[in-house]
């Protein structure tokens, strides 16, 4: 049995991490890399916000192909193509047996084969909960997938999106740094300032762009601490879904009055922060300040520590720390100015994804 802890956590114990908006870019994979006349630059939309001496990786998703140049950090799971890695959203469907838990179901449709997982149900025949078991092979992360099982004997409409799915032709992990960048391009290299990698040209077919939607995702290799932070905030809400119905049997008559049945819906998450400025333009709190007014949010993430633990290399240890991990939209930013106090503004954001919160996993 664990013992009980009269104490209480503070604000000591928490801590802000965090990736920028602007830090994601999806591009084709042949023509975005040395086609613009100069061997080292990959071409990227000009909403990106890579700065010099970010420490970036490259993806190949949905069968993009790789500059040789260049590693991919994607690394496939057993070396099976179009493997479903994670599962989206999910259309509930109707009228399927009620009160089913984890019941076994293979995934129809798409175009790979293989994939199982469990659904549940709920007392109406709605789909509630849908697991993946076994990716399968041969998916895409387009693909919307029908649900069959031995016990769904009744019911229709399920529809599952794949979220994520590995390929084969990935390598091993690979991070460079950005020592070079305009608007419209980026070099790396494989070492801090060093020279900028010239590309081989023969990404995608070797000739041209692979079709889409197969592309190259260059992201942060990882998130930056916020040492400007002096408190944030964030409010978890739910929508109230109005499931009553009307009776089903005749009973004794009450003489209280009958009361609505509700259900959790849609969550909505909002929060905000008070960030410090500094004259460092560098200084990764004034990048979060001057991302609220970024066109392109593309790669905004947090980890929002609410007890901050270390491990014995004297590295945040996510796994026996509190934290929620989320991508975010900045939605705004105020400030003030005067002589007698430290300036600092106040950022606000919303939550489009959680990845987790408080050890639950999504």
């Amino acid at each position: 049995m664990a013992l009980c802890d009269s104490s209480v956590l503070t604000g000591q114990d928490g801590k802000i991490e965090f990736k920028p908006p602007g830090t994601s870019s999806c591009v084709r994979d042949f023509s975005a890399f040395g086609t613009d006349g100069v061997t080292s630059h990959i071409t990227l939309p000009s909403s990106h916000d890579f700065r010099v001496n970010d420490v970036v990786v490259f993806s190949e998703e949905d069968g993009g192909n790789l500059d040789s140049a260049l590693a991919s950090s994607f690394t496939p799971r057993a070396g099976v193509a179009g493997e479903v890695l994670a599962l989206g959203s999910f259309v509930a469907g109707s009228g399927y047996p009620v009160s089913l838990t984890d019941s076994p179901v293979t995934f129809t449709g798409g175009s790979g084969s293989g994939a199982t997982g469990t659904v549940s149900t709920d007392g109406t025949g709605g789909i509630t909960a849908v697991t993946l078991v076994d990716g399968g092979s041969g998916y895409k992360s387009t693909d919307q997938l029908g649900i069959s099982g031995a016990a769904l004997t009744t019911g229709s409409g399920c529809i599952v999106e794949v979220d994520t799915v590995s390929t084969a032709s990935g390598g091993s992990t690979s991070a460079y740094y950005v020592v070079g960048r305009s608007d419209t391009w980026i070099e790396v290299s494989s070492s801090m300032n060093g020279t900028p990698i010239a590309m081989a040209g023969d990404g995608g077919t070797g000739t041209a762009d692979n079709e889409l939607p197969a592309h190259i995702n260059i992201s942060l290799a990882d998130f930056y601490a916020v040492c400007g932070v002096r408190e944030f905030s964030l409010e978890i809400s739910r929508d109230e879904l109005d499931v009553t119905t009307l009776p089903c049997s005749v009973g004794t008559e009450s003489k209280l009055a009958a009361f609505r049945s509700t259900q959790s819906g849609y969550a909505e998450a909002t929060g905000s922060m008070t960030v410090y400025f500094t004259c460092d333009q560098e200084a990764i709190s004034n990048r979060l300040l001057g991302a609220s007014i970024l066109k392109s949010q593309a790669g905004a993430r947090v980890k929002l520590y609410v007890c901050t633990q270390i491990d014995a290399a004297g590295n945040t240890d996510d796994t026996s720390s509190l934290y929620v991990d989320a991508e975010i939209n900045i939605t705004g930013m105020s400030f003030s100015v005067n002589p007698d106090d430290p300036t600092s503004a106040e950022l606000s954001f919303s939550v489009t994804k959680m990845y987790s919160a408080f050890g639950l996993v999504a």
